[in-house]
């Protein structure tokens, strides 16, 4: 695993987020063929002299006009298109975010009318409106803000965006995971060195603080080392960023409109996000102590840990609001991927508004009092000798 980090941290950011393919990247072919279709049809109606279909309709004694104007229509978008293209072209982010945050007002459909988006959700309209909403407010920031206007900034490529990203996208479960397995063999590989390991002038909880207190120490040094290390190489390629961006995050679940919204800085975002991590780190170590005691076995202890961790992808449905009768907030699952509770992304999926950062934060911390417990009196029953000499 240690070895492989480096290999998925470079891929991901030289080769998976740089290039991916997301709904507001800008395809320059797809636009250069938009634009040739646009120009022969408008040729073609302009062979026909007709301009589309518009009628005069009298009510009463008002004159107003049906139809489909198309030329004209299609003049807009020609232009409008033709505009962004050449921007992207001379790297002008400016114009080209300005440019397209008009065409987004004026045409919400781009995203609510778009089949391809969110094909397999439950209400494809309302995740392609929540989709609307957010990229519009972070564009409008953008605009905003004195900051110029980069690529890397315009689709969320500088190091601080990607951060956020990671976070908010399933992040924490590989850091989580990378945790699970640094500590799975915390007790096992002593088992090859019982002589020396019996005969330290140690109680036996306490060697099991000690192990627990440097393997808490590493995985969060190789954390450290991963954020750092990923955030630099993004930002040698798109720019750090800026702390004060504004991250969208869902305050309600009412009216799914516009005033459902607010926004807090992303090193709001990122502060409450990392903040939590040493406690979930600190709770899978203690976990994988507790399993080793009893199970004595790595990958025993690596495949537990790894079902709890990823549990919530067992029974995880956009209806699921209750988990043997009780409300899903009361869970540790819930709030592993703790960057979808800070932006309400998990009250949006569910469509509740139980899970709250405050909630996680207690729920998360009774789990590891309760893991204490466990752990003091399996060390008591399971002791040092137990341990050492039982095959």
């Amino acid at each position: 695993m240690f070895s492989s980090s480096p290999f998925l941290l470079f891929s991901y950011c030289f080769i998976i987020w740089p290039y991916a393919d997301t709904k507001e990247a800008f395809n320059k072919k797809e636009t250069e063929e938009y634009l040739t279709y646009l120009k022969e049809q408008q040729n073609l109606w302009e062979s026909i002299g007709n301009t589309g279909l518009v009628f005069n309709r009298r009510s009463i004694d008002v004159y107003f006009q049906i139809g489909n104007p198309v030329y004209a229509k299609n003049d807009y978008n020609y232009n409008l298109f033709l505009a962004m293209s050449q921007s992207f072209e001379d790297r002008n982010f400016e114009r080209m975010l300005q440019l397209r945050v008009f065409y987004l007002q004026n045409n919400p459909s781009e995203y609510l009318e778009d089949r391809f988006l969110f094909p397999k959700a439950p209400s494809p309209r309302k995740d392609r409106e929540h989709a609307y909403y957010q990229t519009m407010m972070k564009y409008e920031d953008y605009l905003k803000k004195d900051h110029p206007v980069t690529f890397g900034l315009m689709y969320e490529k500088t190091g601080l965006q990607t951060l956020q990203n990671l976070l908010q996208n399933y992040g924490i479960y590989f850091l989580l995971f990378c945790v699970i397995y640094f500590s799975s063999d915390i007790l096992s590989r002593d088992r090859k060195h019982q002589a020396i390991l019996q005969g330290l002038p140690l109680s036996w909880y306490r060697q099991l603080n000690l192990k627990s207190l440097s393997a808490f120490l590493y995985s969060m040094a190789f954390i450290g080392s991963v954020i750092v290390v990923g955030v630099l190489l993004m930002t040698i390629q798109f720019g750090f960023g800026y702390f004060d961006l504004n991250v969208p995050i869902m305050i309600k679940q009412e009216t799914f409109a516009p005033e459902d919204y607010s926004v807090i800085s992303i090193a709001a975002y990122l502060g409450k996000t990392l903040v939590v991590l040493p406690l979930l780190v600190i709770l899978f170590v203690r976990l994988n102590v507790v399993l080793s005691l009893l199970f004595k076995n790595e990958w025993i202890v690596l495949f537990l840990s790894s079902l709890l961790l990823f549990s919530e992808r067992l029974y995880f449905t956009r209806s699921t609001r209750e988990l043997f009768g009780k409300d899903i907030s009361l869970f540790p699952q819930t709030y592993f991927d703790f960057g979808k509770i800070i932006n309400g992304e998990k009250n949006f999926l569910l469509n509740t508004e139980t899970i709250t950062y405050a909630k996680g934060i207690i729920v998360l911390f009774i789990t590891y009092l309760v893991i204490e417990v466990i752990l003091y009196f399996v060390s008591l029953i399971i002791n040092k000798r137990r341990f050492y000499l039982t095959s």
